[in-house]
């Protein structure tokens, strides 16, 4: 049993999709897209890669001791967003206490 299609207004997920297989991120997109409202909004905040020099060190982590992280590790995933019909809207890049994230805010 799924959720109905155009169901919400609003989808927030946080720090999910960097723990889910790269393979998956198409068809969470289009979830996404499926069960919000036409107009409706996605907020996404993912691990990102960062873009200061201190934000590597958490690549670093991720890469070589991943059970720290819980499996966490930086993801890319504005592409699979616009790939399932969404038109991003805004893109934050936010460095906590060194740990890089990026929230992206997406339309239907």
């Amino acid at each position: 049993m799924g959720l109905e299609n155009n169901f919400f207004d609003l989808v927030i997920n946080n720090f999910m999709i960097d723990l889910m297989p790269e393979e998956t991120f198409d068809k969470i997109a289009q979830e996404f897209y499926r069960v919000l409202k036409p107009g409706g909004i996605v907020v996404i905040s993912i691990f990102s890669f960062g873009k200061k020099r201190v934000n590597k060190f958490w690549l670093w982590v991720a890469d070589n001791f991943p059970e720290l992280l819980t499996g966490c590790r930086p993801v890319s995933f504005t592409t699979h967003l616009i790939k399932a019909g969404f038109k991003i809207e805004n893109e934050i890049e936010l460095s906590q206490n060194t740990f890089p994230s990026l929230v992206i805010k997406a339309q239907k």
